[in-house]
């Protein structure tokens, strides 16, 4: 789960460009809850909401890649987070 999240290389650059903080992306962690525990720390409670519109994003972006064989680039996948971040409630 943390390399399908965070450590491949789709998923990092997706963060990059979402603004997430490089310690956060780059650090090594070998359980997916202490990362994500680690985020909320850092981030304030909008901006964490914001990274899981993100992280789901990313999750679609890699089950179509497996399922589908099509995969967005991670500008793309990030332009689609932005544009549910706006339409949320």
């Amino acid at each position: 789960l943390i390399h399908v999240l965070k450590d491949c290389p789709i998923s990092r650059a997706i963060l990059s460009l979402g603004g997430l903080e490089n310690s956060l992306i780059t650090k090594d962690y070998h359980c997916c809850i202490d990362w994500l525990e680690d985020v909320m720390w850092v981030l304030n409670k909008r901006a964490t909401a914001d990274l899981m519109i993100t992280l789901w994003n990313s999750w679609n972006n890699r089950n179509n890649f497996i399922f589908r064989g099509k995969e967005e680039e991670a500008h793309v996948v990030g332009e689609t987070s932005e544009g549910l971040r706006e339409n949320k409630l």
